[in-house]
């Protein structure tokens, strides 16, 4: 066991690297350059792609606004049944939210998820529905 052999093996191995790094600083460089030539060709998205992501985020958008606006209509009838007796009051909010999650499911419904949408015009109809839905009061 020697304990000063480590040192000098690893300057010589570092002055190996060093003299080794002119070159591989070009092949750095080049690396680099490729990197940019190819980042430069990258296909630009489709027209279905992009599409699909307004669509995506607009629908986001709407169903959470359909979800607080149904979260809102509970809360405005438990305000509104609170006098009520208690097994007709339990009764009277179960319907009503059974007929609220029924209208939302319902609009859901006719707003599927992007992901297995194949053409741009289906695409583009959805979205022009999605501006003009609204849940049924």
């Amino acid at each position: 066991m020697t304990g000063g052999g480590g040192a000098a093996a690893s300057s010589s191995a570092s002055g190996a690297s060093g003299a080794g790094a002119g070159g591989g600083g070009q092949q750095a460089a080049g690396l680099i350059a490729a990197l940019l030539a190819k980042k430069k060709t990258k296909k630009r998205q489709s027209g279905i792609t992009a599409a699909k992501k307004r669509y995506t985020d607009r629908r986001k958008v709407k169903l959470g606004e359909m979800r607080a606006l149904k979260s809102k209509r509970l809360r405005e009838h438990t305000a509104k049944t609170k006098k009520m007796p208690k097994a007709e009051r339990d009764k009277a909010r179960k319907e009503f939210k059974k007929k609220v999650n029924d209208q939302y499911k319902e609009v859901t419904k006719r707003f599927p998820p992007a992901r297995g949408l194949k053409d741009v015009s289906t695409v583009r109809d959805l979205i022009a529905r999605l501006e003009r839905v609204r849940m049924a009061n």
